[in-house]
């Protein structure tokens, strides 16, 4: 039987034999006791989870499988393995609602001692935790408490965590128990061709698609490993391929002119693979790129420090907002309006957005007082910080305005929304949450 599954496995699963069978001699045999954790690592799009899944699937174990990304606490994680394991369903019934108190590690422990019984403590129970470096940002000691599960519970249970980050960023406290590690490595060039064609969805021959293949990934694979966007990219260029054939200008057998046709594009859609561009006109395509290009690698070249980027942010904030909004805008308070009634008769004035005109000027105060309040953390005003404020006026980010002797100068932001967003994007905040332009409703 245990054979039988290793056979589908490798059947099923392409160019894992290797991991699979790792895998399996840990896993795959029911009448022995489990590892207490093991960890699997590797870039993205190498088959980490499709191949836990699907072995997991043909061994019928108790599991539960959850993506620590899509859960904000850790309540929510444990509520979650809770409900896997013990078959429970969330319905009307039940309000929605999981009946078992969970509110720390120790509740999870007696809950899963609950749910398997020491006359049952042999079953074999396996918990996946995919994407598990989520853990690091929301408790430091749940991942050491969920690798010390099965001596906790004495139970027959294996935790399996499943990260694009290798074991070393893990290591944040002395006595961290060492997991079994299991790497998968990128696809070779032949493997991520043989992949492609399992997954083609097209009426051609294997013959044909896979010389397609062969000339897609000579441009394609130096660049991107990503499986998924591959898949994408080669189902669209595809179309492309075949034009001369479809039009009647040569046959399946001339790989010289179906390469000729095809080699400009395929160079001109690498540049927009992670865009997911899919436009007839691949001139239009390479002008979007470019004029995204150009902001991007402008605003990344200023290689601001973390706080000025923070104050950058905030100037722009400054100059975009209307001074009445500050307080509802960053204090999240929100005053209620009287509602009046329009009449229909008058007609709407055009609506103009605070980003499309001309930055305003505002006071060193507000910027300091918007820099504040939008950081994550408390931080002193310092003479060092102040400083940026000089060095970004000579990078042309900033412009004073009026007198710059004046113990109070005014200054204007000199940046648009394009160049701000990327640099938002660097220290993970979303400046739109607080622009008048997108929450004035």
């Amino acid at each position: 039987m245990s054979k039988n599954i290793l056979n589908k496995l490798l059947d099923n699963i392409s160019c894992r034999d290797n991991v699979i069978n790792n895998l399996y001699s840990l896993i795959g045999h029911k009448d022995e006791p489990l590892p207490a954790n093991i960890f699997v690592h590797g870039h993205i799009a190498t088959g980490k989870s499709l191949v836990i899944e699907t072995m997991i699937k043909y061994l019928d174990y108790k599991h539960s499988i959850i993506n620590c990304i899509e859960h904000s606490n850790v309540r929510h994680i444990y509520d979650y393995i809770l409900m896997e394991l013990s078959s429970y369903k969330l319905d009307s019934t039940n309000s929605f609602k999981y009946n078992a108190k969970c509110d720390n590690f120790m509740d999870f422990i007696n809950n899963l001692k609950t749910i398997f019984n020491s006359d049952n403590n042999n079953e074999n129970i396996i918990i996946v935790l995919d994407k598990c470096e989520r853990l690091r940002d929301i408790d430091l000691n749940v991942l050491n408490g969920f690798m010390r599960l099965q001596e906790l519970t004495n139970l027959n249970i294996c935790i399996i965590m499943i990260s694009d980050v290798i074991w070393e960023k893990y290591r944040v406290k002395i006595g961290a128990i060492e997991p079994l590690r299991i790497h998968f490595s990128q696809y070779t060039k032949d493997e991520m061709s043989k992949i492609l064609l399992k997954l083609k969805n097209n009426d051609y021959n294997d013959g044909f698609y896979m010389n397609y293949l062969n000339l897609f990934l000579s441009v394609f694979y130096r660049f991107c490993r990503d499986i998924n966007e591959l898949r994408y990219m080669a189902n669209i260029n595809f179309l492309k391929y075949i034009e001369p054939i479809k039009n009647g200008t040569c046959n399946e057998n001339n790989i010289t002119l179906l390469w000729r046709n095809i080699s400009n594009v395929l160079k001109t859609n690498l540049e927009v693979i992670y865009l997911r561009v899919s436009s007839n006109d691949f001139h239009e395509s390479t002008k979007l790129i470019s004029e995204i290009e150009s902001t991007t690698k402008l605003a990344l070249s200023f290689e601001l420090p973390y706080y000025a980027k923070y104050m950058l942010i905030a100037a722009y904030l400054a100059s975009y907002n209307p001074v009445k909004e500050d307080k509802r805008l960053f204090l999240k308070i929100s005053s209620k309006k009287k509602k009046t009634k329009r009449n229909n008769n008058v007609n709407c004035k055009k609506i103009t957005f605070n980003t499309q005109c001309g930055p305003k000027n505002f006071a060193i105060d507000r910027m300091l007082a918007i820099f504040c309040t939008i950081i994550d953390e408390k931080i002193d005003v310092n003479a060092n910080l102040l400083a940026q404020i000089p060095t970004m006026c000579q990078l042309g980010l900033l412009a004073v305005v009026g007198d710059a002797t004046l113990d109070e100068p005014k200054f204007k932001c000199c940046i648009n929304l394009d160049f701000v967003t990327v640099v938002a994007k660097t220290v993970g905040f979303n400046i739109k949450n607080y622009l008048y332009d997108f929450n004035h409703h």
